[in-house]
């Protein structure tokens, strides 16, 4: 029977090596700038699912640089920090920063509180995380996260909160997540770590970041496999045209339409409409609603949370090129 320290070390590896695959899968991936945009929409539904605020598709903006943001309607506490950085200094000795970072310094607080509570509540949380003896980040974040909710500095939004401060000093020093990917995994699991302390929640921390680099390694295998499916129709079409851009631009985001075509791709709405029949016609798009020129349009891929079966798909040096494109579709990295 093994030891719990070679059980721990066992887990830890395998934390970090899901985060060095996604890193690698960053770099290599053909399909891996609508991958990173759909990672990103991943996260901030998921913290907001544990914040208790649904995120809905249509709360979800993509702006021409593939950064993401949501719209008036998304209430969660990780709209204003996920993807945004803050040092790690920071976080354990400027309370007002953090502050900001937590978008907190733009709503009053709550329950009777001012800022001063809540500074002074961070500052106690600062002093406790400071006490704490050396450790590696992966597992740091899960005692810091654990501090968080001990103090609840906010009076809300605090179980969120304490999740995008473990992530930002474990798995967000990377290129792993930009600030949900741990969210995902405690989400999946439905593991008790609310409850639990000690080396029992450092394993549940640590499975948790296995188990959202996961998803999001299954998300990039299920984009790659409609990528080389969708390959095959573009490049067999003697007058592509703008075809491509379009499927590029539909598997970097929950839903296309006509007129967001139009608007990336400079093309009139007539234009924008036809290629999105096209699109649809082949099978690479599904109409979701509305009508002409408001229909929406997407991917015949499911992204849910539900692994996908091991396998390896083959890739070869065309595929990379073909989908690789020229980065216009790169999502800036949101490092510390």
């Amino acid at each position: 029977m093994a030891s719990p320290d070679h059980n721990m070390l066992l887990v830890y590896a395998q934390a970090q090596a899901a985060i060095e695959r996604i890193e690698e899968r960053r770099r290599l991936s053909p399909v891996r700038h609508p991958w990173r945009t759909r990672c990103l929409i991943a996260e901030r539904q998921a913290l907001a699912r544990i914040d208790g605020q649904a995120l809905d598709d249509l709360d979800i903006e993509i702006n021409a640089r593939s950064a993401v943001s949501t719209s008036p309607f998304d209430l969660s506490a990780a709209r204003d920090s996920i993807g945004t950085a803050i040092g790690l200094e920071a976080l354990v000795q400027d309370g007002p920063a953090l502050l900001r970072w937590l978008g907190q310094d733009r709503h009053p607080p709550t329950g009777g509180r001012t800022i001063g509570d809540q500074l002074m509540a961070i500052e106690r949380w600062q002093r406790d995380a400071r006490a704490l003896p050396p450790s590696p980040p992966l597992l740091h974040g899960a005692d810091l996260a654990r501090l968080w909710r001990h103090h609840a500095p906010l009076g809300r939004s605090d179980l969120v909160a304490s999740l995008l401060i473990g992530d930002r000093w474990g798995p967000g020093r990377w290129d792993g997540s930009a600030g949900g990917m741990t969210a995902m995994g405690l989400e999946r699991s439905r593991a008790p770590w609310l409850l639990a302390q000690g080396d029992e929640l450092s394993l549940l921390w640590l499975k948790a970041i296995a188990a959202g680099a996961q998803v999001q390694l299954d998300l990039e295998m299920r984009l790659r496999s409609y990528a080389k499916r969708a390959m095959g129709h573009v490049a067999g079409r003697r007058r592509p045209g703008k075809l491509k851009d379009v499927l590029l631009l539909a598997m970097a985001r929950p839903r296309v339409t006509s007129r967001q075509v139009a608007a990336a791709l400079g093309q009139t709405s007539a234009g924008a409409i036809k290629l999105l029949t096209i699109a649809s016609d082949l099978g690479l798009l599904i109409e979701q609603s509305g009508q002409a020129s408001y229909r929406s349009y997407a991917i015949p891929v499911s992204l849910s949370y539900s692994p996908l079966p091991s396998s390896t798909l083959h890739q070869d040096w065309h595929e990379n090129e073909f989908w690789s494109g020229d980065g216009k579709n790169e999502a800036s990295p949101e490092a510390l």
